[in-house]
């Protein structure tokens, strides 16, 4: 055996050449209150109200109740997500398609192949034997958070989530 590595005794030579067929599968893990608190308060929260405040104010102008009466119910379903998302486990797809672009760099970055909630446990099930990185701070990050968020994103993570109602 000696300085020969056949694959079958690496643990005792710790040739990391050998150890590549057996990689675990490597996932990244989130809190999506965290992800969802970074959001509120960003440029891309803000940009949505804006646009869906000048939608209103255009109807009303317009004399449109039908569009006003759809906006502001848009408004209230929107806040509702926000609320579910932030205090309790609800998905936060919506959230990420916002940092879409920069979820390439994060996943490679961690090493991992996938992200998924950790509160997604269907999901997180059909992957038993992989390897949880956290990413939770990464996707925070990448909403670019004032001192403010990201304390908020970070304290958000040490509490048990709420109950909310759907």
């Amino acid at each position: 055996m000696g300085g020969r590595h056949n694959g079958t005794h690496c643990y005792r030579t710790g040739c990391a050449q050998d150890k590549a067929p057996f990689a675990q599968e490597r996932i990244g893990v989130y809190d999506s209150r965290a992800v969802a608190v970074a959001y509120a308060g960003s440029t891309w929260q803000v940009k949505k109200m804006k646009e869906l405040t000048a939608q209103l104010k255009k109807a009303r102008e317009a004399g449109d109740t039908n569009q006003v009466s759809r906006l502001e119910a848009e408004g209230q379903a929107w806040q509702s997500d926000l609320k579910r998302q932030g205090f309790g486990t609800a998905p936060v797809e919506d959230l990420l398609a916002e940092i879409a672009d920069d979820l390439p760099t994060i996943l490679e970055a961690a090493g991992v192949t996938s992200i998924i909630s950790k509160w997604n446990k269907t999901e997180l099930d059909k992957h038993p034997h992989a390897v949880q990185v956290d990413v939770t701070m990464r996707l925070v990050d990448a909403f670019q958070p004032n001192e403010t968020q990201r304390r908020r994103a970070i304290e958000i993570q040490k509490m048990k989530p709420q109950k909310i109602k759907e």
